[in-house]
């Protein structure tokens, strides 16, 4: 629209400069008209003054004097040279007019000489025209006659009038003949140039053009056809947009996208936790959403090695992420992902402390049991004392090799586990274990304790939940120092069973704390190992919990003691 306007404007200014152009030139030449016409009249009337004073051979003074009398008309009588001889307004004036333009044209040979110009005697505009005196063809004198342009000019402005009223009438019916057909041309633009910039604006709503133009029906129309198009095709992209977002926003790896100006305009909530940052900042410069310098390291990087790989530890969060980061050149966007490493680590780690474990506590029975082998093979065997004293070490050996084997076929079990669900009083298997560790008990002179509801039964998987209390037992036993405590403690609360045991023990610090729950990590290794312990049993006790849908808690603090909290849901 304001292209159309700036063409209307374009085209009034140049009808005016035409119109004034024009008026100029016919202005100029009416004037140019109206004064040849008077400077031939002023001609015939000083020749036939001239005429006038040879035929009557009169005084010439009076004759002129007669002849200009009543009118504002001058004649001046010059000599060959230009010198005044006779002026009809001023008698008295002398001079040379030789460089006046009349008289100089006279001089130069001319048969007559014309000017128009500001007299200075007179103090008005004046036109002048000098005619040559001859005689034999050589002039003699020069006679100038002169009248104010006032006596002839006003009335020549009635007619010029006239004339530019003419003249703006042609002007102005010609400027409106062209606008309308400018008009004409432009009505479509004007029509159909809102409804452009409209569903450019907002293409996701569909715009109609409902003029009915026989002239330009068939354009209307096409611009309505791609209206719709328009709309249908941003509604399909803008839907595909949101289940991309939707998709990558869902995904279990971090995801961010840069655009060209290096603001971030996406960030899924899996890398907003693996960074702890707010996704609310996006659609600004990466370097305000992204803090990890690490991160921001690599981002740079990609502008000239156009893929980054790099494993990096966040320094806010500790996560090891494997990071892969791309630079699409044709577009200037930067994609990135992220795979939490985190949780692999550790369990690489776990799988290679566990080999170790299982390494090491086989690795002891079995050679406890080549060594008395071969000594015994060695003829040990003749001394009855020494065979036997060999065999019980050897048998304590087995035994001991035989739980390990059977607690990692235990803590391997999943749940999947077939076993049935069977009702399970309480108060009898927890004596029936207490029962097992008796003689342990009255060798460290132990008290023990079984506190809960007698009728209490339990319904569980009976296998899973027996070895979860035998080894919460078995800990407490072997970790309580001689004349210690163990308070052994269940009860339903809010549809839930709760198991502690509580002895008075080496406890645990907070560090190990997290890692009490592993396989095969003991406090104590040299004291586990002598009591028959081989860090599996709390891990046990936690995966079985995990399984029946529960979880195992633990308060303790070095020489205080510890207590385990075993929550499982009544089914």
């Amino acid at each position: 629209m304001t292209k159309n306007k700036g063409k209307y404007i374009t085209w009034l200014i140049a009808l005016l400069f035409l119109f004034f152009a024009s008026w100029q030139l016919i202005s100029n030449f009416y004037d140019q008209q109206v004064l040849s016409q008077h400077e031939d009249f002023l001609q015939q009337k000083t020749s036939s003054f001239i005429r006038l004073t040879k035929n009557e051979n009169e005084n010439f003074t009076q004759t002129a004097l007669d002849y200009v009398k009543d009118s504002d008309e001058r004649i001046t009588q010059l000599t060959k040279t230009g010198e005044i001889i006779f002026d009809t307004f001023d008698t008295e004036l002398s001079g040379s007019r030789s460089r006046r333009p009349e008289v100089k044209a006279v001089l130069e040979g001319n048969a007559s000489g014309q000017s128009v110009r500001r007299s200075p005697t007179l103090e008005q505009e004046v036109l002048y025209v000098a005619i040559p005196v001859k005689e034999n063809g050589e002039i003699t004198q020069i006679i100038r006659m002169a009248e104010p342009t006032k006596n002839f000019l006003p009335e020549a402005k009635q007619m010029k009038q006239a004339i530019f009223l003419v003249n703006f009438v042609f002007w102005l019916i010609l400027t409106l003949i062209i606008l309308s057909i400018l008009r004409r041309q432009n009505r479509p633009v004007e029509t159909i140039l809102p409804v452009i910039k409209q569903m450019i604006k907002e293409p996701e709503q569909q715009k109609k053009i409902l003029q009915n133009s026989p002239g330009w029906q068939e354009l209307y129309q096409n611009i309505n056809t791609l209206s719709k198009q328009m709309s249908d095709t941003y509604y399909a992209f803008t839907t595909s947009e949101r289940q991309f977002y939707t998709l990558l926003n869902d995904l279990i790896v971090g995801v961010f996208i840069i655009d060209e100006t290096g603001n971030v305009i996406f960030i899924n909530q899996t890398l907003e936790q693996q960074l702890n940052i707010n996704a609310q900042n996006i659609n600004q410069p990466f370097t305000t959403v992204i803090t990890d310098p690490q991160f921001i390291q690599m981002i740079y990087q990609t502008h000239d090695a156009k893929l980054i790989n790099k494993k990096i530890r966040t320094t806010d969060t500790k996560y090891l992420l494997d990071v892969t980061i791309r630079l699409f050149q044709d577009t200037g966007y930067i994609f990135g992902i992220s795979y939490d490493m985190t949780r692999i680590s550790q369990l690489e780690k776990l799988q290679n402390d566990l080999i170790g474990n299982v390494s090491h506590e086989l690795k002891t029975p079995v050679t406890s049991l080549i060594g008395f082998t071969e000594t015994l093979l060695d003829g040990a065997k003749d001394d009855p004392e020494t065979l036997k004293s060999f065999l019980e070490i050897m048998q304590k050996d087995a035994y001991r090799l035989q739980d390990l084997v059977q607690e990692i076929i235990e803590s391997s079990k999943s749940s999947d586990s077939n076993d049935i669900i069977t009702p399970i009083n309480l108060a009898n298997l927890l004596e029936k274990i207490v029962g097992d560790y008796h003689i342990i008990i009255q060798e460290k002179n132990l008290q023990l304790s079984i506190n809960g509801p007698k009728d209490l039964t339990f319904n569980s998987k009976v296998e899973l939940f027996t070895a979860i209390c035998k080894n919460l037992i078995e800990n407490a036993v072997h970790y309580t120092s001689s004349q210690g405590k163990i308070n052994i403690r269940f009860y339903k609360e809010d549809n839930e069973l709760i198991l502690s045991v509580e002895d008075t023990g080496i406890g645990i610090s907070q560090q190990e704390q997290e890692r009490i729950f592993e396989r095969f990590y003991r406090i104590d290794k040299a004291r586990a190992r002598n009591s028959g312990g081989n860090g599996l049993g709390l891990a046990i006790v936690k995966d079985y919990s995990e399984i029946l849908g529960g979880q195992v808690k633990i308060d303790s603090y070095p020489g205080l003691g510890s207590t385990f909290t075993v929550y499982l849901p009544f089914l």
